[in-house]
């Protein structure tokens, strides 16, 4: 049995009662996932969607053309893999933990059969996916408006914070990308991500050790 208290901080069950959520606990299944690890991938089959009550997530897009799109970060109290109620192909995305993670899931029949027991779950989700939705077109606008400079700048803090150790106010990652591999990940030259990381070192944002990269936590969270 779910326990009550994590129930009833996952948004889409808001407004239901103490009984209709131990009854919606009965249909779940505790998932752990640990930093790093993909709960699915892009192209995996769907089978069900999951509550996270514990951690963050990592929703990437990568292309057939190899390249990397950080959607956004989900975060204690949402839903992911939703959209798996409306399509039954494969997933749409790639979902990593950013750090340990607890969740649970449910099939998307039964989830389907409960929103009809429980009109105030319909409600809510229409209210995620339109804030999703909004969420989606900033991200487009955003990446429109960004440089070479500015997009080598979001693929590092997604790189660390989903692979990296904070210590002492730095992040560590313990294998350093190569410029190639950053530049056929982003669609820019290897000449832009190459200027950008010696500006980086330069101004003191991060510094390479051997095989690894050390970055500012100030440094990241001046980023957005």
């Amino acid at each position: 049995m779910v326990e009550l208290g994590l129930l009833k901080k996952i948004d889409v069950l808001s407004g239901l009662a103490d009984r209709d959520l131990e009854d919606f606990g009965k249909h779940l299944t505790p998932v752990h996932l640990d930093k790093g690890y993909c709960l699915f991938y892009r192209n995996d089959q769907s089978s069900g969607l999951y509550f996270l009550s514990k951690g963050s997530l990592q929703i990437i897009i990568d292309n057939e053309a190899n390249k990397e799109i950080i959607v956004y970060t989900i975060i204690e109290g949402d839903i992911v893999g939703e959209m798996t109620l409306f399509d039954s192909s494969a997933r749409s995305a790639t979902v990593v933990a950013l750090e340990e993670c607890r969740l649970h899931k449910i099939r998307s029949s039964k989830f389907i059969e409960l929103m009809g027991v429980y009109p105030a779950i319909a409600i809510n989700l229409s209210r995620i996916l339109v804030d999703r939705l909004h969420a989606a077109n900033d991200m487009i606008e955003r990446l429109g408006m960004m440089d070479g400079s500015q997009k080598v700048a979001h693929y590092l803090k997604a790189l660390i914070m989903r692979e990296g150790e904070l210590k002492n106010a730095w992040y560590c990652l313990p294998k350093k990308p190569t410029y190639r591999h950053i530049s056929q990940r982003l669609g820019v030259s290897e000449k832009t991500v190459y200027r950008t990381v010696q500006s980086m070192l330069k101004e003191g944002n991060i510094d390479i050790k051997g095989r690894k990269l050390m970055v500012k936590q100030v440094f990241l969270d001046n980023i957005h």
